[in-house]
């Protein structure tokens, strides 16, 4: 495991990390859900295309997520923030709630910027 891994949440106890592209392509196949814990803020300048928002210290944030899979703790989830470290906690919180398919988006959305993914409005 390299050290940005290490450092942006995919050391033990292993949560996936998945590449933006790879993300934003299940999410466009409805195959994903993804949520943006950052702050309502940074939401400001834009989110994923196809992503819920719930922030991270946010006290429901599991329950919200729940809720955006439908009650189905079985169903694929990612998480993003700016760099991958909040929502490499994010996912932890969420695979120690008993959710079955969780991953960290890799670089969070410096990563998806950089790959010129779409992004859009955030709207309360």
């Amino acid at each position: 495991m390299g050290l940005f891994d290490k450092l942006f949440g995919g050391s033990k106890p292993g949560i996936p990390q998945i590449d933006p592209a790879d993300a934003n392509d299940r999410v466009r196949k409805k195959q994903l859900i993804l949520v943006d814990v950052r702050t309502e803020n940074e939401w400001q300048g834009g989110i994923p295309k196809g992503a819920h928002t719930v922030t991270l210290g946010d006290p429901r944030m599991v329950d919200t997520i729940y809720g955006f899979m439908k009650e189905d703790a079985s169903a694929p989830v990612a998480v993003i923030c700016r760099s991958g470290m909040r929502s490499g906690r994010a996912a932890k919180l969420l695979a120690g709630a008993g959710f079955t398919d969780v991953s960290n988006v890799r670089g969070g959305m410096m990563a998806w910027t950089a790959a010129n993914l779409p992004v859009k409005q955030y709207r309360k």
